[in-house]
């Protein structure tokens, strides 16, 4: 019984998405829309990577004179700072606004202050480590042409895909997240959102979530809240590196559940107070596979220890079935994923109860 209330629930709402994902935007878009944008990057100790990033910005295909870009240095203790102004120095032709913070407020702290000096009506945030295809841009814009959109959420890809066991593990996670993402953004939204490009319409929302620590999935919620759309397009995409050891990429998805698991007993209580804009079709499966579904998940593994220290013939049936899973590479990949993800949702679940929240903004 709860092996069936477990995977039913994704097999039932992934098989809704899947067929909703297929479906044709429910959107009036101009291919042409190009309208005036503030592109906010927020950093911190990012002297690696700071110039390239800049660069890729100078690279995009978007008109130039539509394009105000602002660097925001939340007090980095590295050469951030400095490598930066020496780009914009070396690069006059590309005008950086650059906003140096005294004392470390965090990502959403940071992109607070860089919305004070916003002057447009859209406004695009992107890490400082990820870098655009030429015309992403171009790409998500003509999506807010549709009045009804507040916020456009880009894909992620692998910089490093084939570097180790963990990032191949990420490419199919992304993989399996994206058709979720676009299948609700087709129902209407998703708040799944990342930070290697979003978009914002800045009269769908107030300023950047800085409570639960998710500063882009927390903001799509606002904008939801507010009522406007808030969408995936899978099209416009930015290239990261992802984490090649167990242990780095695990504090990230620790962070990345928490985050999360914030987001959706945050929806849950609008939910309950009658509140909630998020349609429940999409809402009420994705709280119960995030909050529900991690305990369901723990009861079904000390019932099957209970069941194998009972009954010791039964390690024959399951020992098979995991054979089965051990011998298709890609099943394998998704079983060993899903096992690990439900315990950190868990351990996520577990640390809310506690009042004890993930919102630190680290490398």
């Amino acid at each position: 019984m709860l092996l069936a209330v477990f995977a039913g629930s994704y097999v039932a709402y992934f098989a809704y998405l899947r067929a909703n994902a297929g479906k044709e935007w429910r959107l009036k878009t101009d291919k042409e829309f190009s309208p005036s944008i503030t592109i906010l990057v927020p950093a911190h100790n990012e002297e690696n990577v700071i110039q390239k990033k800049l660069e890729n910005l100078a690279e995009v295909s978007y008109p130039r004179e539509k394009m105000e870009v602002v660097l925001i240095d939340d007090a980095s203790t590295d050469k951030t700072l400095e490598k930066a102004r020496d780009f914009t120095r070396s690069h006059p032709e590309f005008p950086v606004e650059i906003l140096a913070e005294v004392e470390r407020r965090g990502k959403a702290g940071a992109l607070n202050k860089g919305l004070e000096v916003v002057s447009n009506d859209f406004v695009v945030v992107t890490d400082a480590d990820s870098f655009w295809q030429p015309d992403a841009l171009r790409i998500a814009m003509p999506y807010m042409s549709d009045a009804s959109v507040g916020a456009i959420s880009g894909r992620g890809v692998a910089l490093n895909p084939r570097e180790s066991w963990v990032t191949r593990a990420e490419k199919g996670y992304l993989s399996f997240m994206m058709l979720l993402r676009l299948g609700e953004s087709k129902i209407h939204s998703t708040i799944r959102f990342e930070g290697s490009l979003c978009v914002f319409r800045r009269c769908a929302f107030d300023e950047f979530d800085s409570v639960s620590g998710a500063d882009d999935s927390g903001t799509a919620l606002r904008v939801v809240q507010n009522r406007y759309r808030a969408i995936f397009v899978p099209e416009a995409y930015a290239l990261s590196e992802f984490p090649e050891d167990f242990g780095t990429r695990m504090k990230v998805k620790a962070r990345r559940a928490a985050h999360l698991t914030g987001l959706w007993l945050q929806c849950l209580r609008l939910l309950l107070n009658r509140r909630l804009v998020l349609p429940k079709r999409i809402a009420i499966p994705e709280i119960f596979i995030s909050i529900f579904n991690p305990i369901v998940f723990v009861v079904l593994a000390c019932a099957t220890v209970v069941l194998v220290i009972s009954y010791p013939l039964s390690l024959i049936p399951l020992g098979l079935a995991f054979l089965v899973f051990g011998l298709i590479p890609r099943v394998r990949s998704y079983f060993l994923q899903g096992i690990v993800d439900q315990f950190i949702l868990f351990y996520s679940l577990v640390r809310s109860a506690g009042g004890r929240r993930i919102v630190s903004w680290e490398k």
